[in-house]
């Protein structure tokens, strides 16, 4: 599919959606694979925008999916699903890291409420699909892997800009199945997406 603006080739680096052609950060080790385009609006010119919108994780329809090797097997269904803490956590940690990639160092304002010069993204989680239950002492690559779907829209008239989904891996080191290390891989994720938007800011303002 041909890339038709400077925005959607932005737009494709973000969330690994052209990982062909921007490396992984190297202080994130993380595994970003590529998302499909569904819609790219053509002719936008991303340094209309000054500003980013991050709009609320999207986590109302989210599932926990068991993996492959789970099935069949009794197991307690409260391990395989979101508590109110889990979402809260996790819409709380995705603003706080996102907006500081983003805003930190002289960069681009996140703001609370849209309008011209916006930016809004806006990300939801389909599903989440984490290699152990919570709490069983084993050792997993990663915490797992999700299916997110991405927009874009902008921030004065609310018209989409992009859309694209796909799978993303939550770490790929192997390490022990514990609250802390599933959270420090999630965490990793949300920076590697902040670092990836402030790129795309700062190149499209250079020019």
């Amino acid at each position: 599919m041909i890339i038709k603006s400077a925005l959607i080739a932005g737009l494709a680096a973000v969330i690994g959606f052209s990982s062909v052609v921007y490396a992984a950060d190297e202080q994130i080790d993380v595994s970003i694979r590529d998302l499909t385009p569904y819609y790219e609006k053509e002719g936008v010119n991303l340094a209309d925008y000054s500003s980013i919108l991050i709009d609320t994780l999207g986590l109302d329809d989210a599932r926990i999916v068991r993996p492959p090797w789970y099935e069949g097997e009794e197991k307690n269904p409260k391990k395989w699903t979101l508590s109110k803490s889990d979402i809260q956590w996790l819409r709380q940690s995705y603003r706080e890291t996102m907006t500081k990639e983003i805003a930190g160092n002289d960069g681009f304002p996140v703001v609370e409420e849209p309008g011209e010069g916006v930016l809004i993204l806006d990300i939801e989680i389909i599903y989440l699909m984490p290699y152990a239950e919570r709490g069983e002492k084993v050792i997993t690559r990663g915490f797992g892997e999700m299916l997110v779907q991405a927009q874009f829209r902008d921030g004065r008239t609310g018209e989409l800009l992009a859309v694209y989904e796909g799978k993303q891996d939550v770490g790929t080191e192997y390490q022990q199945n514990t609250r802390l290390n599933n959270e420090n891989r999630l965490l990793d994720l949300f920076r590697y997406w902040g670092k990836r938007v402030r790129g795309l800011m700062d190149r499209a303002h250079e020019s």
